[in-house]
């Protein structure tokens, strides 16, 4: 097939060759088939092109019935192979061009298609609805991500307000600067659609190209909408893909599409709608203006404070972050600018904060509150938040901040030893009283609440200290704290005192004290009291249980010592009397001694009454004897 392709080339014709299956053909106007298969090869080159002339070599030997074959398998022409000298260019140029024209009906009967469909869109259903419907079908069937369709609405050429996108009918009304878009003003001044086949590298765009590829697309497409040529707005088509240029189909589509998107933006109700939307807006750009102009007027004293500095809107939108809040944040001016700051909190803290930004944008006055943040590294911070009505007037809301994360932990941790603390005192059986350099009770447990009677809440910051003790015994106990002879100065070993009741009882108590210091200066006094009257009625019944039992030694020692007494006594007793007696009777009644023995036998008698006596005693009775001195009562203790 190379000597049949060679000299067409040369005559101007893109062709390529078919040999049996082989398909790569590229992008060509005439398709030449040959080989032993020529019925696939004629169903593949019409398969592989719509538009080209597909011509089929037959051999001359062949019957005539493949050249049927061939023309029902999509060829265009069958020629006999090898075809005769200057009958091949004559053939194919004629082929050629049939199927131009072929093509060019094909691409007006399918722009002629879709643009019926597209006309349909704009008559039906609301009028942003059918742009929006309408522009959805367009980018379809160019095969664009995106078409926008845009419309100038007020007198400056340079803005325009997006009517609807294929992609996003939520963006109606958005205005947009067209010297930003470079492309659109072109297609308008030249009343001519413009394609930017690559973005990127685009001289058109110039320093708008980078931001056009990175967020437009690599390919786009510009038609503007024309009314007796004069420019209502343009359809801004964007491809994320590396488009070609129009085709003849494209161009008749987008010229067909250019005529109904202007009668429908010019003559609906989109551009009143849209110059209502862009009234609202100036004020809303006015008010805007002036909210920003507040801003700049302070930003010096903002970007000085060490503090974070947040301006918002009403609505919570940041609006300014000074230096220090990108620091503390870890977020960048531009990363959260026009975002609200709900973002960046958590969500049980949202409805608060619209609430505080809502009455501090009025002038309300908000008390200092803890608010918590997530940074961009996923941190939580604790930060105190003050309000400024600074900007109220501008309906503008200025949150300076810092960071309290460490503190307030501190303090959490703090508290916790705090109730700790508090917990164990009240815990304490003693009593626990500390008062301050001026004498007012600050500590005061539930052990002084048994001791003294008085609730806490009757005490402390309210009596005097001076008030829980007899007079001047509080001045006293002040007096040997700062002595060395009770432990030390600033120390009192426990020691006996007394405490006045509620009810005016004096009390004994054992008290220890100490005096707190700061920085070499009495800050405070404490004192624990342990309340004697327990211990002291104890201490009496064991005295009286040690005098009983003391008592019960002494009988059962006076029994024991009475019995042996007698039984030694007794003896010796009997003896004297019995000899008393024998001399008695041995005597002469006017004997001498005679009255000497009688009372010899007369108290050795009434000494054997006393040891009789004395072997009866049972429990220990005395009476008075000579001055103090007191003897044992032998009646008494027999009885």
């Amino acid at each position: 097939m190379q000597q049949v392709v060679e000299p067409l080339e040369a005559a101007g014709f893109a062709a390529g060759a078919v040999d049996g299956l082989s398909m790569d053909l590229g992008d060509v106007e005439l398709i030449l088939v040959g080989g032993e298969d020529l019925e696939a090869g004629c169903r593949g080159a019409r398969a592989a092109s719509e538009t080209a002339q597909v011509v089929a070599f037959v051999p001359r030997a062949s019957k005539g019935l493949l050249f049927q074959y061939c023309l029902d398998a999509g060829a265009d022409d069958v020629i006999d192979a090898p075809p005769e000298p200057g009958m091949l260019i004559g053939r194919v140029r004629a082929g050629v061009a049939q199927a131009r024209t072929r093509a060019a009906l094909q691409a007006v009967q399918r722009a002629l298609t879709d643009g019926e469909e597209i006309v349909a869109a704009l008559a039906a259903g609301d009028a942003i609805e059918g742009l929006h419907d309408a522009a959805t079908r367009l980018a379809e069937a160019l095969r664009f991500t995106r078409c926008v369709v845009l419309a100038l609405v007020g007198d400056d050429p340079n803005h325009a307000s997006i009517a609807t996108a294929s992609d996003d009918p939520a963006v109606f009304r958005l205005p947009l600067d067209l010297q930003r878009y470079p492309e659109v003003r072109a297609a308008m001044d030249a009343r001519e659609p413009v394609f930017v086949e690559d973005t990127a590298s685009s001289d058109l765009l110039g320093e708008w190209a980078a931001q056009a590829a990175e967020h437009g697309g690599k390919s786009l497409l510009v038609v503007p909408l024309l009314v007796e040529q004069r420019p209502v707005g343009a359809l801004l088509l964007r491809s994320q893909t590396h488009r070609p240029p129009p085709d003849e189909r494209a161009r008749r589509l987008c010229a067909l599409a250019g005529r109904a998107f202007a009668l429908a933006v010019r003559g609906g109700k989109v551009v009143e709608a849209l110059r209502e939307q862009t009234r609202r807006l100036s004020l809303a750009s006015y008010d805007e203006e002036r909210r920003l102009r507040a801003v700049d007027q302070l930003r010096d004293f903002f970007e000085s404070a060490a503090d974070g500095v947040f301006v918002l809107d009403g609505d919570g939108r940041v609006l300014y972050m000074n230096r220090s809040a990108e620091q503390l944040t870890g977020y960048s001016r531009s990363g959260l600018q026009a975002r609200k700051l709900h973002n960046i909190i958590p969500d049980h803290d949202r409805d608060a904060l619209t609430e505080v930004v809502k009455q501090a944008a009025q002038g309300v006055y908000i008390a200092g509150f803890d608010l918590a943040i997530t940074t961009t590294s996923g941190e939580t911070l604790l930060l105190s938040m003050s309000t400024s009505a600074a900007l109220a007037e501008h309906g503008a809301v200025v949150l300076s901040f810092r960071d309290v994360t460490l503190a307030r932990s501190l303090e959490e941790e703090l508290r916790k030893t705090k109730d700790f603390l508090e917990k164990l005192i009240d815990s304490t059986v003693d009593g626990i009283i500390a008062a301050d350099v001026h004498g007012n009770v600050i500590v005061y447990n539930q052990g002084a609440e048994r001791a003294f009677g008085y609730p806490a809440d009757e005490v402390i910051g309210v009596l005097p200290v001076t008030r829980l003790y007899p007079e001047g015994v509080a001045k006293q106990v002040m007096l040997d704290l700062r002595s060395d002879d009770f432990g030390g100065v600033g120390k009192l070993s426990p020691s006996r005192r007394e405490i006045l009741t509620n009810e005016g009882e004096v009390v004994p108590v054992s008290l220890t004290a100490s005096i707190m210091y700061e920085d070499g200066r009495e800050i405070a006094s404490v004192g624990i009291i342990s309340d004697l009257r327990d211990r002291l009625r104890m201490e009496q019944r064991l005295a009286q249980a040690h005098e009983k039992l003391m008592l019960t030694e002494k009988q059962a020692l006076i029994a024991e010592l009475a019995g042996t007494t007698a039984h030694e006594l007794n003896q010796p007793l009997t003896s004297v009397i019995g000899y008393s007696e024998l001399l008695k009777k041995r005597m002469a009644p006017d004997d001498g001694n005679m009255r000497a023995v009688e009372i010899i036998l007369r108290e050795a008698e009434r000494m054997a009454e006393i040891v009789r006596k004395i072997g009866k005693i049972t429990r220990y009775e005395i009476k008075a004897y000579v001055g103090s001195t007191t003897i044992l009562d032998l009646d008494k203790s027999t009885r």
